[in-house]
């Protein structure tokens, strides 16, 4: 090509915001810096505008797995430093009336810290805290206990009160962000629940004694159940898990689609569906609305109120991953093995007796909303809709012929074509595996059930399995 008609045609491309295979999209990243500066963030900073309106609340808050919990985070995280320059395009710093004070934070995430035995997880834990001390120079002699050796529950009591003395132009108020508290009794070992459950209680106590003291409390998660400390503060005090004014707070909506992915982006769009007509068959004439459509298809569908105003969601992971690879893959399937939902399913085999070809099916408000007793009592539902494999249904009821209807019941679905793809490989790979002598008669009926998505026909198939000579297949 000649040189001054590739300089224009550079010119042009870069005019037109054309990243090309260069386009370097952060799959996974936390960093709000990082997403920012990639053009790729959704801007959520209206939502936590509302969270620093507030003082010494305790907030507990819910999503699936790859949603986009520690990016939240570490947006709170930047916020309070102050760093108002790096929001400049987003809602809060156009928010006339948010002062940008600085906070000092403490922020945990749980799914880094030691699984392996509750006292190097108590260890762990205080390592952590002594470190935060460093980083706001506090002095260690002010958090280290008078005689024996520090706990927990004493090393963060302390780090809570020197915290508040802080100079340096801090307010007297630190936020507590914890990423992920479930994260160590989902992956500690059997024989040490108890022993872990034990520690954390003892951490979150001591968060809930002192919230008052804090601008705000923040926990995130994926599943819910009873944990001393925690959820007897959290629940009561602000659980937002499925408050309509943070149904939004995390995923991209329709107009973050169009925005981040589509908007002065055409060349880009173009390679990108020039590789699905290459790779996935697509038709010669397919367009940027089939394009947005299938995604949609995909994607979306994540609802987290019954409120019918509410937008449905994108997977995000899913979505970074689809424009990084240029290709509809099964991204849910390999974002982390479900390993509670698939051990109830064990315990609930004698359960499945819904007709999944339906489009939603009702649950009620207590069996939804109601805290299990312990991690591994969650019943099978709730569990499926904490972990992202169902979501709420607004519609649901209009739908809904039972003489008995309640209007306090919930709606579960599918939220889309990617969950319900990762949910059969799963299963089928499963039965798979476990095929023994009863199962190598049922396997083919059931591999057909799960090709055809036959919902009903294919729990129908395990039930009867799972009772046959009582043969235990999960």
């Amino acid at each position: 090509m000649d040189s001054k008609k590739g300089d224009k045609a550079l010119k042009i491309a870069d005019q037109q915001g054309y990243v090309s295979l260069s386009m370097q999209i952060p799959v996974g990243s936390a960093d709000v810096k990082e997403m920012i500066a990639q053009k790729l963030y959704a801007d959520k900073t209206a939502y936590i505008t509302k969270l620093f309106n507030t003082n010494g609340i305790y907030y507990f808050f819910t999503r699936p797995r790859r949603f986009g919990k520690s990016l939240l985070l570490d947006t709170i995280d930047q916020i309070a430093k102050g760093n108002k320059e790096l929001f400049k395009a987003c809602a809060i710093y156009k928010d006339k009336t948010y002062k940008w004070k600085r906070y000092p934070v403490i922020w945990f995430n749980f799914s880094k810290l030691a699984k392996d035995s509750s006292e190097k997880l108590q260890n762990n834990l205080i390592d952590i805290l002594y470190s935060f001390a460093k980083n706001y120079t506090i002095d260690r002699n002010e958090i280290d206990p008078i005689i024996g050796e520090p706990t927990v529950e004493g090393t963060l009591e302390k780090l809570i009160n020197a915290l508040t003395k802080l100079d340096n132009g801090y307010e007297p108020t630190p936020i507590i962000l914890i990423d992920e508290y479930d994260s160590p009794l989902i992956s500690c070992e059997k024989e040490q629940y108890e022993a872990v459950l034990s520690v954390l209680s003892s951490f979150f106590k001591v968060l809930k004694a002192r919230q008052k003291d804090c601008k705000f409390i923040f926990v995130t998660g994926v599943t819910k159940f009873h944990l001393s400390g925690l959820t007897s503060g959290a629940n009561s005090a602000n659980d937002i898990s499925l408050h309509e004014d943070y149904a939004g707070m995390l995923g991209y909506t329709e107009e973050d689609i169009e925005k981040l992915f589509f908007d002065d982006k055409q060349l880009y769009i173009n390679e990108v569906i020039t590789s699905l007509q290459e790779n996935w068959g697509k038709a010669d004439n397919y367009t940027d609305e089939q394009l947005k459509q299938a995604l949609k298809d995909y994607y979306n569908g994540y609802c987290f109120s019954r409120n019918k105003r509410v937008r449905r969601m994108y997977n995000p992971d899913s979505i970074l991953k689809f424009f990084k690879d240029k290709s509809f893959g099964n991204y849910w399937s390999n974002s982390g093995n479900p390993a509670i939902l698939l051990q109830q399913i064990k315990n609930n085999i004698n359960r499945f007796t819904v007709l999944w070809d339906q489009s939603s099916f009702p649950i009620s408000q207590l069996d939804f909303e109601t805290p299990a007793g312990a991690l591994f009592e969650i019943a099978l539902f709730p569990l499926m809709y904490q972990t992202g494999y169902l979501t709420l249904d607004p519609n649901g009821f209009k739908a809904d012929t039972r003489a008995d209807k309640n209007a306090t019941d919930y709606y579960l679905k599918f939220p889309n074509q990617e969950v319900q793809s990762a949910l059969k490989l799963t299963l089928s790979r499963f039965v798979v595996q476990k095929q023994q002598e009863t199962g190598i008669a049922y396997s083919d009926s059931i591999l057909e059930a799960l090709r055809n998505e036959k919902w009903c026909g294919f729990l129908n198939l395990i039930k009867g399995l799972a009772y046959l000579k009582q043969v235990t297949i999960f």
